[in-house]
């Protein structure tokens, strides 16, 4: 298309009131000026927004919204035309960049969804790799502290007698397990960072009782080699929690008993293998009075 050349033409603007005014025209950069005759600006519109409402041999109305509270009339064919044009060509680019804006959000939708998951499977890593032994066992110890309305038997004469009358447990633990036997109303163990593993008093009272708490300790030492218990504390907090405590601040971690690591026997095959013998386990019992 020629570019069109004149400075400004004449028209004719109408706004909320009848009355017509004689208004001199001119195109700018992304807008369209209408100015009275002395050349004091008295609207300026949008190319983007105008639309042609009319189209007559002699005159063309436009109007800057779809409402039509106020209207243009130009009677020069030509400027009729390169503002048609500059209409036109806004809105292929408004087209263009809606288009452009829209893959973009999908695109970081996508992205988001897609890494928000890697970045939060890393940052569990560094939080479990960043946790030191004497940490996970503190990090335990809260936990524990945390928990109210449970009964559990003397912890310390319960595992003292286990560490020193029984070689093999002391062996295949190497005294890093803490067994507590609590009221639990689930059948279910639950271990905690740092060893501290909790079992429910009636294993004790089950006739194969033993080699259940062998197989539960054994899955318990697993855990405790594999970090599993601490990583399982680690994907339970939220992600402020997490990166807060990346960065050295322990406040805002839950500390919840359903954050440990259940440990369910259904899950492994049942062995004869026990670490306690008969003598062994009526102690057990009596020490917490079962």
């Amino acid at each position: 298309m020629v570019s069109y050349s004149k400075l400004e033409v004449n028209g004719e603007w109408h706004s909320h009131s009848d009355e017509s005014t004689q208004v001199l025209i001119t195109f700018g950069s992304i807008s369209l000026n209408i100015l009275d005759k002395r050349g004091e600006p008295l609207r300026q519109w949008a190319y983007s927004s105008i639309f042609l409402k009319t189209r007559e041999p002699t005159k063309s109305m436009f109007c800057p919204d779809m409402e039509a509270t106020e209207c243009l009339y130009i009677f020069d064919c030509d400027a009729v035309n390169q503002l048609i044009f500059l209409c036109n060509k806004t809105q292929k680019k408004k087209i263009t960049k809606s288009i452009l804006w829209f893959f973009l959000i999908i695109f970081l939708f996508f992205s988001y969804i897609y890494f928000s998951d890697y970045f939060r499977k890393f940052a569990e890593k560094i939080a479990a790799s960043i946790t030191s032994a004497e940490q996970e066992s503190n990090l335990g110890n809260t936990m524990f502290s945390n928990m109210s309305d449970i009964s559990y038997c003397d912890i310390n004469k319960l595992n003292n007698y286990i560490r020193t009358s029984n070689k093999t447990y002391r062996s295949r633990t190497n005294n890093s397990i803490e067994l507590i036997f609590t009221d639990l109303e689930e059948y279910r163990s639950i271990l905690f960072p740092g060893g501290k593993l909790l079992v429910p008093f009636s294993i004790l009272e089950e006739k194969d009782g033993a080699f259940k708490l062998t197989e539960i300790t054994k899955l318990a030492m697993e855990a405790i080699r594999s970090k599993k218990a601490i990583r399982e504390f680690f994907s339970q907090q939220r992600n402020k929690a997490l990166l807060s405590y990346i960065f050295g601040n322990f406040t805002d971690l839950n500390f919840d008993m359903d954050y440990g690591l259940f440990i369910n026997l259904s899950d492994t095959t049942r062995t004869l293998d026990t670490f306690f013998n008969n003598n062994e386990w009526y102690t057990i019992k009596n020490i917490c009075k079962i």
